[in-house]
């Protein structure tokens, strides 16, 4: 369980990253969680004083379940379709963050190992999930 803060754009034309290790950033010029498209959380997979809120996201696997909450206290289900790790500069954009017919909701941390000259990893994991269920 985590809080979550809109996160925008970078002036590198990144999408931002959520101020804390325990915060997942939802990309909130985006699709809101629930809505036809592509929603976009991201987190950290761990900080200097060790694991952060997105650290066990590379174990789900197809079939797992993610519950989001929002403003209204509605509870919606994205259940898991697949996971996958690309290397930093080859994550596909529109595969993640453009138009979707279907109501999905994807999740994003860093993978891989930490590139002391890039300060990141050098590899995304994406979690896809798409929405199964509405309260």
């Amino acid at each position: 369980q985590a809080d979550l803060e809109g996160v925008g754009v970078l002036d590198n034309g990144q999408m931002g990253v959520p101020d804390s290790a325990e915060g997942v950033g939802w990309f909130e010029p985006g699709t809101t969680p629930g809505e036809t498209g592509n929603a976009v959380m991201a987190g950290h997979v761990d900080s200097k004083s060790g694991p952060a809120v997105f650290f066990d996201l590379e174990e789900m696997e197809a079939g797992d379940d993610v519950q989001v909450t929002n403003d209204d206290g509605q509870e919606l289900t994205f259940t898991v379709e697949k996971v996958v790790s690309y290397p930093r500069q080859e994550a596909p954009m529109e595969a993640i963050f453009g138009a979707s017919d279907s109501r999905n909701l994807q999740l994003i941390t860093c993978s891989g190992t930490f590139n002391q000259d890039q300060g990141t990893h050098d590899e995304r994991l994406v979690v896809y999930t798409e929405l199964t269920e509405e309260s």
